[in-house]
């Protein structure tokens, strides 16, 4: 199911006439694809994602916001570190539908993505600001006994 995956996404970071249709459906047959991963597949994926483009990384990361699939997430943590900002964005905005308590100490973790956020937050446009603010809030609730 990977390979399956991996060539689907790569079609969309050839052609740029096929970003509307990557967001008006391309991203839900990618997701649906994920759900059939097997754990090899996720261990394929772990390895390699941090060799696909920046444009395949942005798809991936885009289509990753099951709250509830920790391989989800660790594929997240993974492309936090980037110096992308588009794909660092879109990965915070994939990491808030991560909600539960295993989740949210994963990410506490990795505090170099909190200190980013706090970093870029100030030179972030309106609908950013609002995507790390809710980020962040997520973030100081978990601390909370």
């Amino acid at each position: 199911m990977f390979d399956e995956l991996d060539k689907y996404i790569l079609g969309f970071t050839l052609e740029d006439l096929a970003t509307d249709y990557w967001y008006d459906e391309g991203v839900d047959i990618a997701e649906k694809m994920l759900y059939k991963f097997a754990d090899n597949d996720w261990k394929i994926l772990l390895e390699i994602v941090s060799e696909r483009t920046i444009e395949w990384q942005r798809c991936l990361a885009y289509c990753m916001h099951n709250g509830h699939d920790l391989n989800q997430l660790r594929v997240l943590l993974r492309l936090a570190d980037t110096d992308d900002i588009e794909l660092f964005e879109i990965v915070v905005d994939s990491l808030r539908g991560f909600t539960d308590q295993e989740s949210l100490s994963l990410i506490q973790n990795n505090p170099q993505i909190i200190s980013k956020v706090k970093e870029l937050l100030p030179k972030s446009g309106d609908a950013v600001k609002k995507i790390f603010e809710e980020f962040l809030k997520q973030q100081v609730n978990i601390s909370k006994p």
